[in-house]
């Protein structure tokens, strides 16, 4: 069907006239004004899609490029019409087209919602040993949880009692200028009788402010801007929703010696220079105390060494990360004549080989020429 034919507008109809016309063909073919009609009520479900449609802008547009389709899945209407009034009497309500409208195609108003509650998040500080070990922190929470007296949801059984905006018919009356219309009663949803009611401790909202001590446990191998969460240790959710999570984030000291990549540590030794020549022990310092490694002759500052399974656990696994140790040599500094004169004799001793062999070669070059 063609929306704009079936309201009896042009393409070019303002907001104005479309709803102009709605109201038309709402009076004049509204299912109440023509009962066991079924031609009628089709033409007024069909008026009521293209109002529906032409009176939103963006659908109205989505229409106009061909990308919407009128879909008439609408149930039967359950607002009465009641006639018309030209009394000069003032009604208690009075009733705009579209909640003419939401009423005849089965609208309600929505419940209170239930919501998530908010999560809630803390920071605490751990030393570089207890990111290693695992550590436990004590935190207080000050936070929503739920009511007591209405267990969460917001609203306490009483009564039943008549519903007072409806008087207990369970139909509310309005009018729009001299129509008269009726529909089910929002506040007791057509029964005319309340049995339930917001909860006075609360006021409706299911939760109240309180406090709490928790025991929160960090886990082995946290690092710096680590997050542990509990689920549902936040804030209580809103009329019986569910609640929120907390959130402690790890703050990890910074360590003298060792430095964290992923799951790796780094650290730099020192040598001496006899150690570095010769080979040698050399002591290397680890999360689980100091051990000793071999060094091989000729280490060269700056070479680096693989201790397996020293460096981080891996969080949720029992495997750890590696240790890398770089080999820094020391030099030391030669004051007295005595360690020079030893140092030049061991210059001479170590270039002598060196020195000898291009020496003979050259020799022998000559004595051939």
């Amino acid at each position: 069907m063609d929306l704009y034919e079936t309201l009896g507008v042009r393409r070019a109809a303002t907001a104005s006239e479309i709803r102009r016309a709605w109201q038309r063909r709402a009076r004049a073919l509204h299912p109440a004004l023509n009962p066991g009609d079924p031609a009628t009520a089709e033409r007024y479900r069909e008026a009521a899609i293209a109002f529906e449609i032409l009176s939103d802008p963006q659908r109205r547009a989505a229409y106009d490029r061909g990308e919407l389709e009128p879909t008439p899945a609408f149930p039967a209407p359950e607002a009465g019409f009641e006639g018309f009034d030209f009394s000069t009497r003032v009604r208690v309500e009075t009733v705009g087209f579209r909640e003419i409208f939401d009423s005849a195609l089965g609208a309600r108003r929505p419940p209170a919602e239930a919501l998530r509650g908010e999560d809630l998040e803390q920071a605490t500080r751990v030393s570089f040993e207890e990111s290693m070990s695992g550590a436990r922190r004590r935190v207080h929470l000050v936070r929503y949880e739920p009511c007591p007296a209405c267990q969460g949801t917001g609203d306490v059984a009483f009564g039943p009692v008549p519903c007072p905006r409806c008087q207990g018919s369970g139909q509310v009356r309005g009018s729009r200028g001299h129509m008269i219309f009726s529909r089910p009663c929002e506040d007791c949803g057509g029964t005319g009788s309340l049995r339930r009611r917001p909860c006075s401790r609360c006021a409706g909202g299911g939760r109240l402010m309180g406090s709490e001590w928790l025991e929160v446990q960090i886990p082995p191998g946290v690092g710096d801007g680590s997050q542990v969460r509990l689920a549902g240790a936040g804030n209580a959710g809103r009329r019986g929703g569910p609640a929120g999570d907390f959130v402690l984030t790890v703050q990890v000291e910074a360590h003298p010696i060792f430095r964290r990549e992923g799951e790796d540590l780094h650290c730099v030794v020192p040598a001496g220079m006899i150690e570095a020549a010769m080979g040698g022990r050399v002591e290397v310092p680890t999360p689980d105390g100091p051990v000793t490694i071999e060094i091989p002759a000729g280490t060269q500052s700056g070479q680096r060494f693989r201790l397996r399974k020293r460096g981080v656990p891996r969080l949720g696994e029992k495997r750890r990360g590696d240790l890398w140790v770089e080999v820094c040599v020391v030099v030391p500094a030669v004051t007295d004549d005595g360690g020079r004169a030893l140092l030049r004799e061991l210059a001479r001793a170590l270039s002598a080989p060196a020195a000898a062999g291009p020496t003979a070669a050259s020799g022998g070059g000559s004595r051939r020429s």
